[in-house]
């Protein structure tokens, strides 16, 4: 069989989103185990959100393989600037990866220029709410406290307005389960409101790329009757 550009150009797209779709699993999965007991209780939905925005890049490029091509150059910009959000940890430069696979599928712009604007427009979009929504995630401080009891290690989840004043964490020892042998509070935590917003954000950016990316149906050309009319 022999390659042409347009099949070279859906299969990088298609082998982006798989990497997308891991890469949004797999930062989730390393979160969630990162965390202690207590924090992964109370962030569910904090977990399927943070999946959610990583692998949004892996929803745009699906549609790109749906006739869409454009929106492999959003998800490959997408993915460039959730891996720049990323590269405090090292991580983000595996977004690189799945980034160049949809910018080779995305191709040189073609069709008319309004096609080519409404396409530049649904990348524009695609950013700047990708990256609204990541930023929804961390929009606020939901500290979490918690400590570590007995000879078993056991983790329990401690009364934050106990310990936590405004931006001032203090921990007394009194004020700690008996047998605790360490403990700590956190704010990196994800509430279920923050999750419902960059869902909904993610949501309503895709809905923006699928309308702006539709093509526009094209005139029906006249036709000319035939055939005698009959009485």
């Amino acid at each position: 069989m022999i390659a042409t550009p347009q099949r070279d150009a859906s299969r990088a797209g298609s082998i982006g989103v798989i990497v997308a779709v891991l890469l949004g699993i797999g930062v989730a999965v390393l979160r969630s185990v990162n965390a202690n007991p207590v924090e992964r209780s109370v962030q569910v939905a904090g977990t399927i959100a943070f999946a959610t925005v990583f692998a949004a890049p892996a929803v745009l490029g699906a549609m790109g393989l749906r006739g869409r091509r454009s929106l492999f150059l959003a998800a490959g910009v997408l993915e460039v600037v959730l891996g720049s959000l990323g590269l405090v940890s090292l991580i983000g430069v595996v977004f690189f990866v799945p980034a160049t696979l949809f910018f080779i599928a995305a191709g040189r712009p073609d069709g008319t220029p309004s096609r080519t604007f409404r396409a530049l427009l649904a990348v524009g979009v695609a950013t700047v709410l990708g990256a609204a929504a990541f930023f929804a995630l961390f929009q606020r401080d939901d500290p979490v406290c918690w400590a570590r009891v007995g000879a078993t290690h056991r983790i329990v989840a401690l009364d934050v307005s106990r310990f936590v004043h405004g931006t001032t964490v203090r921990m007394d020892s009194r004020d700690l389960p008996l047998g605790t042998t360490d403990s700590g509070c956190t704010s990196d935590t994800i509430s279920s409101r923050e999750a419902g917003t960059a869902i909904g954000i993610v949501a309503v950016m895709l809905l923006f790329a699928w309308v702006l990316t539709t093509p526009s149906p094209r005139p029906a050309s006249p036709t000319v009757a035939t055939g005698a009319a009959s009485s």
